[in-house]
């Protein structure tokens, strides 16, 4: 019961967030919501590390996770050795060599909710790695077209090219197969499934309305 509520709690909190940053972003001033997205991958983050991490080396893996996408993200904006040639935009905070620091958290929140997802439906490690690793490349297919218009980031390519989704997939697969070290096991796959879905109910708005 107490679990449920959780749930509730959380899902309900998330939902809120992503309507009122829809509210903000397209019927008010959007300037000040936009420069507050970063609390819409904090919150979830936050929330999915207490509910479920009971393990130091979890929090490590955690943490690897985070440098990975920083990293990856870095060697886009700076070099175009992945992705393709982007530079990301002004509303999602603070920037350390073109790269805003959050999106390595995003990056982060998104292997392991899909993480939670895929394990739901099979346990073979490199089925679930793989299976993940799609799903996250999924994901990102529908924020692409959106991100220009939020000032998120943008591609001096358009449409967004081939080699952002390939090498989102390729660094999708180290995250994952970093993930399989996890020691803890608790259940979060309706709470990441119902993130995920929040998630792409905002994006879809934006879809709709602005693209």
């Amino acid at each position: 019961m107490k679990a449920k509520k959780n749930l509730y709690f959380d899902i309900i909190f998330i939902a809120v967030v992503y309507l009122a940053g829809i509210i903000g972003i397209y019927f008010l001033e959007s300037t000040f919501f936009l420069k507050t997205s970063f609390v819409s991958i904090l919150i979830p983050l936050f929330l999915f590390c207490y509910r479920s991490v009971r393990s130091l080396r979890d929090y490590i893996l955690f943490f690897l996770i985070f440098l990975i996408g920083y990293f990856a993200e870095y060697l886009g904006v700076n070099h175009q050795i992945l992705f393709g040639q982007y530079a990301y935009g002004d509303t999602l905070g603070v920037k350390l060599y073109g790269v805003s620091l959050i999106i390595g958290l995003n990056w982060l929140l998104l292997a392991v909710t899909t993480r939670s997802v895929v394990t739901r439906f099979t346990q073979n490690n490199w089925l679930t790695i793989l299976l993940a690793s799609l799903l996250m490349v999924g994901i990102d297919y529908v924020i692409e077209p959106v991100a220009p218009t939020l000032d998120f980031w943008k591609f001096e390519e358009n449409p967004v090219p081939f080699s952002n989704y390939r090498d989102w997939f390729f660094v999708a697969l180290i995250m994952q197969y970093v993930l399989s070290f996890q020691q803890s096991k608790s259940s979060m796959f309706y709470w990441s499934l119902s993130y995920i879905l929040i998630l792409l109910l905002f994006f879809s708005f934006f879809h709709l309305t602005i693209v």
